[in-house]
């Protein structure tokens, strides 16, 4: 975790120490903590019930004897400014006295590495796994177009509800940049095999290097949850990369996948795709109808209460895994 506020734009996006409750403040006596759902070095994640409203919510805790709570903070300064159906949204936050909180939605079926490692994939095809990547670029797409980069996409951080719904999450190292570019303090920590050369080499990050991510991201979708670079030493990944390395092409993964994946692996930032065009790409990956339309129609067939509206069309064009 990283211990310096982020550049500032028009408004601050970190709070003070002692930030000042805004609108966003809970009364912490409302929240009814369930169970434990994960943690980390910092702190908790727990489910929670939301008395006032009988909502279920994730509450993510700082334990009291951290130094992260600038960290904390800013994470919960950044979700404030950030609506987007695919990621996670704030409900309110408890800073008026430690324990801090931060609230967020409920996501039903946990994390989308665990969830694919245990699907069925007779449930979760071709069509939703690529479904699932839309939705993620799109959620990135909105962060690029605002300067912010997220520094820690990987499937563990997004999570999944029903109808194959998938949010990002973690906003704990998301940063506002400033010259498009953001250059982390030293000794910064990052995940490696998610990590773009520039980040691992410079600690230099933009939304090229989340692009970089969104890569070894979707080559995790399409493995069903697989570790990338299996086999390989961490100490060892950036100079297989710098020497022209990437991972070959998953079983059965279609070659147009496969190549936006290699676009994405591109060493100079420059030749790297935007997220817009990422998203593009993937909505449009069937020829006569969009991703969308193909998993409202797939959700159909398997329940008809689930799906949103009926599409006319044809089968879709995508190879299965």
């Amino acid at each position: 975790q990283l211990l310096y506020p982020a550049p500032k734009r028009n408004k601050p996006a970190v709070f003070a120490l002692s930030p000042e409750p805004d609108e966003w403040e809970i009364d912490r006596t409302d929240i009814v903590m369930k169970h434990r759902l994960g943690g980390g070095q910092y702190g908790d994640v727990y489910e929670a019930l939301w008395k006032r409203y009988n909502l279920t919510v994730a509450v993510k805790t700082l334990k009291e004897d951290t130094m992260a709570l600038k960290d904390f903070l800013e994470e919960a300064a950044i979700m404030k400014e950030m609506k987007h159906p695919n990621l996670v949204q704030l409900i309110g936050v408890c800073t008026r006295e430690p324990p801090f909180y931060i609230i967020t939605e409920f996501m039903a079926h946990g994390n989308l590495l665990e969830y694919l490692r245990n699907c069925s994939r007779e449930e979760i095809t071709a069509v939703v796994l690529m479904y699932m990547a839309t939705q993620i670029a799109s959620a990135m797409s909105y962060l690029e177009a605002r300067s912010f980069i997220h520094r820690d996409l990987a499937a563990r951080n997004c999570l999944v509800g029903d109808c194959h719904l998938v949010k990002v999450a973690d906003f704990g190292l998301a940063r506002l940049m400033r010259d498009d570019t953001y250059t982390a303090h030293a000794g910064a920590k990052f995940p490696i095999k998610w990590t773009a050369p520039e980040g691992l080499a410079y600690n230099k990050f933009s939304t090229k290097s989340d692009v970089w991510a969104f890569g070894i991201l979707l080559w995790e979708i399409a493995t069903y949850g697989m570790s990338p670079y299996p086999g390989v030493d961490l100490t060892d990944v950036y100079h297989m990369l710098e020497s022209g390395y990437r991972m070959e092409c998953p079983p059965g993964c279609p070659a147009r996948v496969y190549e936006l994946m290699r676009q994405c692996w591109q060493w100079e930032t420059t030749d790297r795709p935007t997220f817009q065009e990422i998203h593009n790409t993937l909505e449009n990956m069937f020829q006569n109808s969009s991703i969308t339309e193909e998993v409202e129609r797939q959700l159909e067939k398997q329940s008809p209460a689930m799906a949103y509206k009926k599409h006319p069309g044809s089968s879709p064009q995508l190879e299965p895994w």
